[in-house]
């Protein structure tokens, strides 16, 4: 019996979310990974700064939880589209 591989419709609502991100945290258990993403921006405040006296703040914007095999998958395509960009 041959295996066909079904393809999943996917929705993309029109108001999701995107985050541009500098960074992330990884945390695991027998049972689940997460991975705490960052973004680092430049401190907003209401004075006036001159160049070294900018500070930055790390903010983490999202945390995401997944299991191992989902995780593998995330991998394996984050691997695929990697090798576009060459070894660097």
């Amino acid at each position: 019996m041959s295996e066909e591989k079904k393809e999943l419709n996917l929705f993309i609502p029109e108001d999701l979310t995107e985050y541009y991100i500098t960074g992330g945290a990884i945390a695991s258990s027998p049972f689940d990974i997460r991975l705490i993403l960052f973004k680092d921006e430049i401190e907003k405040n209401n004075d006036i700064l001159n160049g070294p006296d900018v500070g930055m703040i790390r903010t983490a914007k999202t945390e995401i939880t997944m299991s191992p095999v989902v995780a593998k998958q995330l991998r394996d395509l984050l691997d695929k589209e990697l090798q576009k960009y060459g070894d660097e």
